[in-house]
């Protein structure tokens, strides 16, 4: 297995389409978690400290996210992707530099509002071209890498924009965030894809949600996905208010669950794990269970917070192998419609868990709130293993296509540069 992984590995980086997208992807994710991180802290700093501040970063994003998801997701297919992957880059850029040239918190909730529309669309695009130009062999090692990628730039950017916001102010880390995007849209610029075979006219605005909802195994991962997702931006939304009497611990706290993810995302990439789906739902139990022993541990240091998001980190492995199983089930072309859909209940639910674990938080303690999470995320896994030991044809992918909905008007293929 070692062996094969490595080769499948390898072949990310002799594929032009796939090393073109995680080159790109990687400069980028640097940036943005250099410029979320200060956002975070921003958002804490500009609201008199109080732990919505900065929950409300992520929570701002649900509704740009929602509505690009449901209202430009139907065309998301028809975009071309080259084109729109440019372009998104470069409005990502002119956004996170708002907060440079304002002051007050209005400016930092507008950017995480506009950065939340663009993430949706961008990854969304993002996996279209993954499921039109990258070979199916090699679309999960790269899905796999990018994640490693973008936990390892979760780690190092969290860390550099929250200690560079803390030492010397936010505009110079949203200004090394701005950059980025500019890189990548130039790296973007060189990416070649093949003919597309299918161009469907525009989809309904819930295609998406019947495509997921219309294939037995997506029916039964996704809602326990949510649950997980929804959790997703707690331990980073918690960091500041967990550690008030620390505060040179909070950069070390926000960084140690992508450094626990970065490692488990390695580590799943190279396995069958995305064909499993007990094994998916084991992963989501422990990734619930990690967020209570958080929770009891805090209590007796809270600096027991950096281990907790640590091994919070470590099981959230599971999202790599879901986003290959989607890849897998789902046809290329609604790919990007499907992506769509969501990531934008992604960003959706993960604000909304993160306000509503602010809310927690803010009544009843930062300890409360972990537990909390983690006790729903655990009982819905061990539900679902129950559901799929009983309904063994739910754990099946090997189907072509079963969750295509009803056949819609197509245009003649179009080829990009």
């Amino acid at each position: 297995m070692g062996d094969d992984g490595t080769v499948r590995y390898r072949a990310v980086f002799t594929d032009p389409t796939a090393w073109r997208i995680w080159t790109a992807a990687t400069i980028s994710y640097f940036g943005d978690f250099v410029g979320l991180g200060a956002l975070l802290l921003a958002g804490y700093t500009r609201s008199g400290g109080h732990p919505l501040g900065s929950a409300a970063v992520f929570g701002i994003q649900a509704v740009p996210a929602f509505a690009v998801s449901v209202g430009i997701g139907p065309w998301l297919d028809r975009i071309p992707r080259r084109a729109g992957l440019i372009t998104l880059s470069l409005l990502g850029g002119a956004a996170v530099a708002l907060p440079i040239i304002a002051s007050g918190l209005w400016a930092v909730l507008v950017a995480a509002a506009v950065i939340g529309g663009i993430r949706t669309a961008f990854n969304s695009i993002r996996t279209g071209a993954i499921a039109d130009g990258v070979p199916r062999t090699v679309r999960g090692r790269l899905v796999a890498l990018l994640s490693t990628s973008n936990q390892i730039a979760e780690v190092v950017g969290y860390v550099a924009g929250s200690s560079v916001a803390i030492a010397i102010g936010t505009g110079t880390a949203l200004a090394a965030d701005a950059a980025t995007f500019i890189v990548a849209a130039a790296l973007l610029a060189g990416l070649s894809l093949p003919a597309v075979s299918r161009f469907p006219h525009r989809s309904s605005m819930t295609t998406g949600i019947r495509t997921i909802f219309g294939d037995r195994t997506l029916a039964l991962l996704v809602p326990v996905a949510w649950i997980g997702l929804a959790l997703g931006a707690v331990p980073q939304s918690l960091a500041a208010p967990a550690l008030k009497a620390d505060r040179g611990w909070v950069p070390v706290a926000l960084a140690a669950m992508a450094a626990g993810a970065a490692i488990s995302a390695t580590v799943v990439g190279r396995t069958a794990l995305s064909e499993r789906l007990l094994g998916q739902f084991a992963c989501m139990a422990t990734c619930g269970v990690a967020f209570m022993l958080t929770a009891v541990g805090m209590r007796v240091d809270p600096r027991l917070v950096v281990a907790g998001n640590f091994l919070i980190g470590l099981g959230f492995g599971w999202t790599v192998a879901a986003q290959t199983t989607f890849i897998h089930v789902i046809p290329v072309e609604r790919m990007a419609h499907v992506t769509s859909t969501m990531i934008g209940s992604l960003i959706v639910l993960e604000g909304a868990g993160a306000v509503a674990a602010g809310a927690v938080a803010g009544a009843l303690g930062v300890p409360a709130a972990y537990l909390l999470g983690g006790a729903i995320l655990t009982v819905a896994a061990l539900a679902a293993i129950g559901y799929g030991r009983t309904h063994t044809q739910t754990l099946d992918i090997s189907r072509p296509y079963v969750a295509t909905p009803a056949a819609e008007p197509l245009k003649p293929p179009v080829r990009e540069a």
